[in-house]
């Protein structure tokens, strides 16, 4: 179960949520983790749009804003981050 006593989406255990440095899954929304893993799996903005019936717009904020959270800068650092946690 999530924080907010929801389901969590499959693969992802919100409950480690102690580890140190940048902030985890657990900040990032059920759209976001969706976005990360199709980011995750080689796929373009626009193909992640296309996927989810969204903007190129949107799927660009989600990105910055799942950058943000992980403390990364960049997609591949992104995709790292997903597969060390079980995302794929």
């Amino acid at each position: 179960m999530g924080h907010d006593g929801g389901a969590s989406p499959p693969g992802v255990d919100l409950a480690e949520g102690g580890a140190s440095g940048p902030a985890g899954l657990e900040h990032l929304t059920p759209r976001q983790i969706e976005v990360l893993r199709l980011v995750a799996r080689g796929m373009t903005n626009n193909e992640i749009a296309e996927a989810l019936f969204l903007s190129r717009r949107t799927v660009h904020a989600h990105l910055r804003s799942i950058f943000h959270k992980l403390g990364v800068g960049h997609r591949s650092a992104a995709t790292r981050y997903a597969i060390q946690h079980g995302l794929l």
